[in-house]
């Protein structure tokens, strides 16, 4: 059995990727299965992934490093109940360090089990990091992303036909020049021709000369994870004067645009609708240019919505944005808002069950 190990930071379209490869894995008669992660409980991918019909099981509150029982756990699951010839593990984007936590400890415990990384960085996003305009504004933030495109078997410039032909010739040469011994892809994960390249690279990918464990400054990395806010909120919106649709596309909007004008760096903002007729997920991230997003539900008076979102900011004002979005729904469309399970927080100190140098 093969484990895709698929890391990169936030809003790095990981789970797109991840998607779009099951799909076309399945196509093929191969069994696909996953494992999100995420530092906080409620996740937006495990919901969606789940309802396309993929078998996947969630490691959360916390990394798979800090949680690699849980880990071990649903490998072993995985295995027995779908016995799937490849499993997709998508890292929580503010992890690094996974050669040392997660690799060899699985090369220790589990020797068949044959592991390949991929490191996804957003195209847009390295862009702006290697001009100097990168919207991270502590440098503890900046180490953390640069250590996870560190430990990639195979990089993956991510959402490349968002840039130009010029910008991403440069991008890929830069990234090339600092890393030379890695494998490096340009993909668009929404074109299959793309997907089928990475899936091809990473089948043929050999090892064969091991992997080092990086060199990481632990309390620069903690550092880097406190300075970035979880929030995780479900609830149900019943508008009955009104289109409960639009109304989820009014505190979207509204959402992203209140943490904009605080000039707060969007890690990511993910939202997943559900609705009579169906599932709807929307992505926003550091690189989105417009919070205008279209959704292709049908009109309904009530919908069921999840808010993960994670932005560089103090807990308490992210939690102060979104609430006092939803409360102003609520005001403006006459509509009832019943609240589920909700969190925030800022992650804890990394803290891995394993380490080996």
């Amino acid at each position: 059995m093969k484990l895709m190990l698929t890391g990169g930071f936030l809003g790095s379209g990981k789970t797109t990727a991840i998607v779009g490869a099951a799909k076309l894995l399945s196509s093929k008669n191969k069994k696909v299965a996953v494992i999100t992660n995420d530092q906080g409980e409620q996740q937006v991918d495990s919901a969606f992934v789940k309802s396309l019909g993929i078998p996947a099981l969630e490691v959360s509150n916390g990394c798979f490093c800090c949680n690699y029982q849980q880990l071990d756990n649903h490998l072993q699951s995985l295995s027995e109940r779908d016995q799937p010839d490849i499993i997709f593990a998508e890292s929580v984007g503010s992890c690094t360090d996974l050669i040392a936590t997660v690799v060899k400890p699985l090369a220790k415990f589990k020797p068949d089990l044959e592991v390949v990384i991929s490191i996804f960085a957003d195209a847009c996003l390295l862009s702006r990091i290697i001009e100097g305009k990168a919207s991270f504004r502590d440098d503890s933030v900046r180490y953390l992303y640069k250590k996870q495109l560190e430990e990639a078997d195979v990089l993956i410039l991510n959402k490349s036909d968002l840039i130009s032909s010029d910008e991403l010739d440069h991008v890929y040469k830069t990234v090339l020049s600092e890393y030379s011994t890695k494998v490096i892809l340009h993909q668009n994960s929404l074109d299959t021709n793309d997907i089928s390249a990475w899936l091809n690279c990473i089948h043929g990918f050999s090892n064969e000369s091991g992997r080092a464990s990086m060199i990481v400054d632990y309390d620069r990395y903690g550092d880097g994870e406190a300075r970035l806010a979880w929030l995780d909120k479900s609830f149900e919106i019943d508008a009955p004067k009104y289109n409960a649709v639009f109304v989820t596309r009014w505190i979207i909007r509204h959402i992203v645009n209140r943490i904009q004008s605080h000039h707060l760096p969007i890690g990511h903002l993910k939202f997943f609708i559900e609705g009579p007729s169906g599932n709807e997920k929307v992505s926003i991230t550091t690189a989105s240019v417009s919070a205008n997003v279209k959704l292709t539900l049908a009109e309904v008076q009530n919908v069921k919505m999840l808010i993960n979102a994670r932005v560089e900011s103090q807990p308490a004002l992210l939690h102060k944005l979104v609430d006092d979005t939803i409360a102003d729904a609520m005001q403006r469309f006459d509509c009832t808002m019943r609240l589920g399970k909700w969190s925030v927080f800022s992650p804890g100190f990394p803290k891995p069950v394993y380490r080996i140098d």
